[in-house]
């Protein structure tokens, strides 16, 4: 009870003389909204404020604070007058009180150092900004821009020579700026180790490493008419995190469409664990720039075309193999056999013209070591038309694909998919929006309920002199059979030789209604082929050249 009406009396002799009254709290963060690079920090705590100045002290916070992205307000009667990033040494301070000399004159040279360098990257800042005003006056100079009532070549050509003079001059003097600058930064990272270095020995001999840490804080200055009970709140920006997307496109063989699910990859080294935090995930990026791009004087010239002789090749590989069956597990729709709700079923999308934010109403756990933590976010049902490709000309195997003709709708970030099918893990493709192909086909694997084989006809192959030329007549069938329960589509691929000299010429004889390209002789057959049944395509072509010259088919 003594002690109480002590304590009583301190707080009212503080507020008579008009001192700060500090109020030490610790919080847990209550939303984090996560973007693509770094994080903002929403926290939150209950005060009872004296009448008078009040100090209101978050402690335990993020090593990778940002100081001029901290806001702060609050519900109540009082006013916000003042905010500040701390960073306390606690072991620090008590080896002051110890009276370690050592530690005073190393802390001070070291303060001293960083004021000094602080100011001189502020006087560099000083500089560049004014050069950068002076390339901007004599860009926007009327005689530059034909504005110039004296214009003449000779005036004109003596004030080209004075601009490309200044600029060079400006933009050295520019070079040398980022130069020092560059060298003051890493002197003041020097600086910074040499203080944790301190800090380090001190924890050694004072024994203190293990009782205190470093404490990051941020402190709210406030004003209260009278005593009251408020709420304030906190939101700061860290650099120290950050997400991307990743998706799994899974298709099985009884469901029409393919399933696209987005999952966060969720990353943060802030020396704070984010644990049991709702977060927000947002596509948006602030250390992006967002200022308007200004236009420079643009002047023609006259330049010599050049015509690159060089030929280039491309080649493509036939699709990775993966054997798969028809097979596929059936589930039963029964309570015994509902199925467990996914993480996914918690995120709310929201939109505007600049951003998207996917907000996860379960709380998550986001230790502070670096490493990618998984989030579902969602689920979409994609449209999906399944296909089958073939290229009996380099195998006898029928891959099947599935193609998302509105895939650019779903994608709103670029990633890595993992590809499904019936469960079983195909491969891996990149997603990126904003591409110039309408519809994306992925490989699933091979079915071996289809088959295809092309074969030589050999009583129509064949060779016949005509004067002075050899004509060669080739002539192939394909043959695909169905042994699948149901009607497919598949697509096979096929070629014409060319020929890149006058004296050797191509004909086709038959095709069967092939679509053909002639700048790459590729021939496309899209056919469907009726369940247990079978289709022939034929391919008929005639190679006319001269006798004395051998056929190269390269």
């Amino acid at each position: 009870m003594k002690n109480l009406i002590t304590l009583l009396g301190c707080v009212f002799a503080l507020q008579a003389f008009g001192l700060e009254v500090e109020k030490l709290t610790k919080t847990k963060p209550e939303k984090i909204v996560v973007y693509t690079q770094g994080a903002q920090i929403h926290r939150s705590t209950s005060v009872s404020l004296v009448a008078g100045q009040n100090k209101i002290v978050f402690s335990g916070l993020e090593n990778c604070i940002n100081p001029d992205a901290i806001q702060a307000s609050g519900n109540g009667n009082f006013i916000i007058t003042d905010i500040q990033h701390m960073v306390n040494y606690p072991e620090l301070d008590k080896a002051k009180l110890q009276g370690d000399l050592r530690y005073k004159k190393l802390v001070k040279t070291i303060s001293d150092s960083l004021s000094e360098v602080s100011l001189q990257v502020e006087e560099l800042m000083i500089k560049s900004d004014a050069l950068i005003t002076e390339k901007n006056v004599l860009l926007s100079y009327g005689l530059y821009k034909g504005q110039s009532k004296k214009d003449s070549i000779p005036f004109l050509k003596d004030g080209l020579t004075f601009l490309r003079e200044k600029l060079y001059n400006i933009n050295s003097e520019q070079l040398k700026i980022r130069r020092e600058k560059d060298k003051l930064d890493n002197l003041k990272k020097q600086l910074n180790e040499r203080m944790n270095n301190i800090v380090a020995e001190l924890n050694n001999v004072n024994g203190l490493a293990d009782e205190q840490k470093v404490n990051y804080r941020i402190i709210v200055n406030i004003i209260a008419d009278q005593a009251t009970q408020g709420t304030v709140n906190l939101n700061y920006y860290v650099t120290m995190a950050g997400w991307s997307l990743a998706y799994d496109l899974r298709a099985t063989s009884n469901e029409s469409n393919i399933k696209l699910t987005y999952k966060a990859l969720i990353h943060q080294q802030s020396g704070v664990d984010w644990n049991n935090v709702r977060l927000v995930l947002s596509t948006a990026n602030p250390n992006q720039t967002y200022s308007i791009p200004t236009l420079s004087p643009w002047y023609l010239g006259y330049h010599k075309p050049y015509t690159d002789k060089r030929k280039y090749v491309t080649s493509s590989g036939a699709p990775a193999t993966v054997s798969k069956t028809e097979d596929a597990l059936g589930y039963q729709d029964s309570e015994q056999n509902a199925l467990a709700l996914q993480a996914n079923d918690y995120t709310t999308v929201s939109e505007n013209f600049i951003e998207t934010e996917y907000e996860i109403k379960l709380n998550y756990n986001i230790p502070s070591d670096n490493k990618d933590h998984y989030a579902a976010i969602m689920v979409k049902d994609m449209k999906t038309m399944f296909r089958y490709k073939a290229v009996p000309k380099i195998n006898n195997q029928v891959y099947l694909t599935a193609v998302l003709p509105d895939w650019e709708e779903a994608i709103t970030m670029g990633g890595e998919a993992s590809i499904f099918y019936d469960g079983t893990f195909v491969g891996q493709t990149n997603l990126a929006p904003g591409g110039t192909d309408d519809t994306l086909q992925l490989p699933l694997g091979i079915d071996k309920n289809l088959a295809i084989k092309r074969v030589k006809i050999k009583d129509k192959c064949t060779q016949k002199l005509l004067d002075n030329d050899v004509i060669h007549n080739y002539a192939y069938e394909i043959n695909i059979k169905n042994n699948r329960n149901l009607k497919i589509e598949i697509e096979v691929l096929d070629q014409l030789p060319l020929s890149n000299n006058k004296q050797i010429t191509i004909e086709q004889k038959e095709i069967s209604g092939a679509k053909y390209n002639e700048l790459t002789g590729e021939l496309k057959w899209r056919t469907f082929v009726s369940s247990k049944d079978s289709k022939k395509l034929v391919l008929n072509y005639q190679v006319k050249s001269p006798k004395n010259l051998g056929l190269a088919y390269n």
